[in-house]
């Protein structure tokens, strides 16, 4: 207890837990318990957006919440950043509530990392010097004598419109409390209103008297090329900047969520550093609708396509057990212990895919009743650490949607990830008559390191053997 000097006894600093593996930043989505309430262990405090998920902030002991260092919708919080006190009783909670805690880290918003300033504000940066280090101005504004630190966005604001950093609040603190940030956002703030350096004043600058500049008149000749282009050019109507009310069409700022920031950096860097390859197949699915509506008429519920999609990719996993592999840091290769299938869910904050464990094992109801219960707690953020984290081969299926085909890409450190796309009828040739028959089109995107050719292709074959017969998936 006591994580920082200055605080009473029976008094902790809760710092922004790693919610997951990979957390290095979170944001304050809400906080769930107010100030001087009084929490239990395991009670959620708040609920914090990862990279993953919105995960519950749960308390450890029992106790009073005295202080909120970091109010909800703060973004971009190293992990370890002070986010609140906890008092263990409501005398020590009461005693916090008017107490100067300025030396703890607040926290704030902001996502760009930032430079120390190398420059004063108004001065141009060195060409060679943009990532040079000295200490700003704006020590005051930031809590104490702590050094204060630009981004090179707030730096390049500050100075298009003339406003000393001085001025300005650095409104993020590092982990250490010895930097502070002068954040992007706090820049927005302190020039919102204020023109450009150099825009604005033509009104100012009056015309040079046409009398006083006149000059004698060359000898008359032909004017120049150049000579005419640059009377077009002066001839031409001054382009008149843009204000604030000028903007010609209404549109709203919308931030990204973590989660779809991190989705577009995982993805880049798997397709970048994963020599894909891909292979495709057409399944006849005609037994399988058939077996479904059987079902429905039987049970009054039928699985879904996407479930007997799921139960045949697992048993295509089992015979081709190399699918069933993942790469290690160190370069090597493993081989999963089970068949986890993650199947690719839409989110209103993005795509996350929840895992049916032993999928393999499961019968299609069952499969069918877990990816209800997965897909509905996804789409609340209520989704366990474990229960989208991991698996060891991914399903994304975009039929539903009318799409007929598409590539995916290879969810780390997996080996391989099913692109399922929708139905469509073709006339099927091969028997004594043409007949109509519906069939859909999937591909696998595997790891050329991992997986060759003729293994991607024996999957997709039993792949389409199991989606072909729906009493082989009971096997």
């Amino acid at each position: 207890r006591g994580l920082a000097s200055g605080l009473p006894d029976g008094a902790t600093v809760l710092p922004l837990p790693a919610l997951s593996p990979t957390m290095e930043s979170g944001t304050i989505a809400s906080w769930v318990v107010e100030e001087l309430g009084s929490v239990a262990a395991g009670q959620p405090l708040a609920e914090i957006e990862t990279d993953k998920a919105t995960v519950d902030f749960e308390a450890t002991d029992d106790g009073v919440l005295a202080r909120i260092l970091v109010p909800a919708g703060t973004k971009d919080l190293p992990v370890g950043t002070p986010i609140a006190v906890l008092a263990d009783d409501a005398d020590t909670a009461k005693a916090l509530k008017d107490m100067d805690l300025s030396f703890l880290s607040s926290g704030g918003s902001g996502g760009d990392s930032a430079v120390p300033a190398s420059q004063p504000q108004g001065a141009p940066a060195a060409a060679g010097n943009s990532h040079g280090a000295s200490r700003s101005g704006a020590g005051s504004h930031a809590g104490g004598d702590a050094d204060v630190l630009i981004s090179p966005a707030a730096a390049f604001l500050l100075n298009s419109y003339g406003v000393s950093a001085s001025s300005v609040h650095a409104s993020r603190a590092l982990p250490s409390g010895k930097w502070h940030v002068v954040t992007k956002d706090d820049a927005l703030a302190a020039v919102k209103g204020k023109e450009l350096v150099g825009v604005g004043s033509k009104a100012k600058q009056a015309e040079p008297d046409a009398a006083a500049t006149s000059v004698p008149a060359p000898p008359k000749s032909a004017p120049s090329a150049q000579a005419q282009s640059q009377q077009r050019a002066s001839a031409a109507p001054a382009v008149e900047p843009l204000g604030e009310g000028d903007v010609s069409g209404s549109f709203e700022d919308v931030d990204l969520t973590t989660m779809r920031k991190v989705i577009a950096t995982r993805l880049t860097e798997a397709k970048q550093s994963r020599p894909h390859f891909y292979a495709s197949i057409d399944c006849e699915i005609d037994k399988i609708l058939g077996y479904r509506k059987n079902l429905k008429q039987t049970l009054g519920a039928a699985p879904s396509i996407n479930d007997m999609i799921v139960k045949a990719a697992s048993l295509a996993i089992r015979d081709v057990p190399r699918i069933n592999c993942r790469l290690e840091a160190d370069g090597s290769v493993s081989e999963n212990k089970s068949i986890d299938v993650a199947v690719a869910v839409a989110t209103p904050t993005g795509l996350i895919t929840p895992i049916v464990k032993n999928s393999d094992q499961k019968g299609v109801l069952q499969i069918s009743a877990d990816m209800k219960d997965l897909a509905g707690r996804a789409r609340a953020n209520k989704l366990k650490l474990d229960e989208f984290q991991g698996g060891s081969f991914t399903v994304s299926n975009l039929g539903m949607f009318g799409i007929s085909d598409f590539t995916a890409v290879i969810s780390p450190p997996q080996s391989a990830i099913l692109a399922v796309g929708g139905g469509h009828q073709e006339f099927d040739v091969s028997g004594a008559e043409p007949r109509a028959v519906n069939l859909i089109t999937v591909q696998v995107s595997a790891d050329r390191r991992l997986l060759d050719d003729i293994t991607a292709a024996q999957f997709l074959q039993c792949f389409r053997t199991y989606l072909s017969d729906p009493l082989l998936l009971t096997l």
